[in-house]
């Protein structure tokens, strides 16, 4: 009889751990979350084409894209201060929920 309790304590054990880890291994997304990723999306792909076509252009064409480089530096410089800052908030947010799931 007590093998049968034994293997019990150790059925409920295992069980706890199984949900702890279940618990760790998924991610839920808040809607603040989710709206954070929808907005950032745009302007991320955004930020990235434009490098592409600066690199791009540039490259491929120098003495037409020289003369208004700076503008377009600009552009590009007015983009990375909102995408740092919205990656860093996912980043963080994601960070946050790590240490939670850890503790």
């Amino acid at each position: 009889m007590a093998e049968i309790d034994d293997l019990r304590d150790q059925l409920a054990e295992t069980r706890i751990e199984l949900e702890k880890v279940k618990l760790r291994a998924t991610t839920t997304l808040s809607g603040a979350e989710f709206l954070t990723l929808i907005m950032m999306a745009p302007m991320v792909a955004a930020f990235v084409i434009l490098g592409i076509i600066i690199v791009w252009k540039t490259t491929s064409n120098p003495s037409s894209v020289a003369p208004h480089l700076d503008i377009i530096l600009v552009s590009f410089a007015i983009f990375s201060c909102p995408v740092t800052a919205g990656l860093a908030s996912i980043t963080s947010r994601f960070t946050e929920e790590k240490r939670k799931n850890d503790n």
